[in-house]
């Protein structure tokens, strides 16, 4: 176990366990749990024992859900479980109120529950490389959202009230369908990144050049028109090096 200046942390990644140790959830002072790049199907039911868990980390594994007993972790802020095989969100999330970060980048969902609008605290949610057609309108209820990864669906548009996370920071909605830039995102006033890169994109709105504080846009693989990268190339001019527009299709 490691101690660093604001939590005690078991780190057990790439151990090859289908497992998780008896006597780990013996470990009731534990702060940080890393289990990440295992073979674990399931987690064990006495994990609600670490009562002081600020920090799961379960990527690359092979869960399918997770048990109630994580619900009891009142103290969990961070909760990673991308890369797994979760076909749902499982309802035991619904009660880690103080969750500050979500992954649930590359897992089988198709859809998000209308009570993730019920994790207030969130600042981060990640739900890339998965199956969403749609964001639930829930989400907007999350209003201190600052890290939006929608990357890697099927979305073919953003819903209005998108616009209304004022505090969104970055938001990555690359490899999607869209056709045209989500009007919603015109309302974004403290973006600093958005990411497009992927979709279906043949110009871009003028509205894009008042987003003040922009520093990143990244449109590259989409199949502009000579009219649309004339208008690319109007926006560097008027940022004059104040954003960083990547919009070749020749690089990643």
């Amino acid at each position: 176990m490691k101690k660093t200046w604001y939590r005690e942390t078991l780190n057990l990644r790439g151990r090859q366990l289908s497992k998780v140790p008896e006597a780990v959830t013996d470990l009731k002072d534990l702060k940080g749990l890393e289990l990440y790049i295992n073979n674990l199907t399931e987690l064990p039911t006495s994990i609600n024992k670490l009562k002081n868990l600020k920090n799961l980390d379960l990527h690359d594994n092979q869960l399918t859900y997770l048990p109630d007993s994580i619900g009891d972790l009142k103290e969990l802020e961070y909760l990673n479980v991308s890369r797994n095989q979760l076909s749902a969100l499982p309802t035991c999330v619904q009660q880690l109120q103080k969750l500050h970060i979500l992954d649930l980048g590359g897992n089988y969902l198709t859809d998000l529950p209308e009570w993730i609008g019920d994790l207030k605290e969130l600042r981060n949610l990640l739900v890339n490389n998965n199956q969403l057609s749609a964001v639930p309108t829930s989400v907007q209820q999350l209003k201190k959202l600052e890290y939006l990864y929608l990357d890697g669906n099927q979305l073919t548009d953003l819903p209005e009230w998108t616009g209304d996370l004022k505090e969104l920071s970055l938001l990555n909605v690359s490899k999607n369908q869209l056709s045209a830039v989500p009007t919603c995102v015109q309302q974004l006033k403290n973006l600093v990144g958005l990411v497009l890169k992927g979709n279906h994109l043949t110009d871009l709105p003028e509205w894009i050049g008042d987003l003040k504080k922009l520093r990143i846009l990244n449109v590259r693989q989409n199949p502009f028109t000579v009219d649309g990268m004339r208008s690319l190339l109007e926006l560097k001019d008027k940022k004059k090096g104040k954003v960083g527009i990547f919009c070749s299709g020749e690089y990643n």
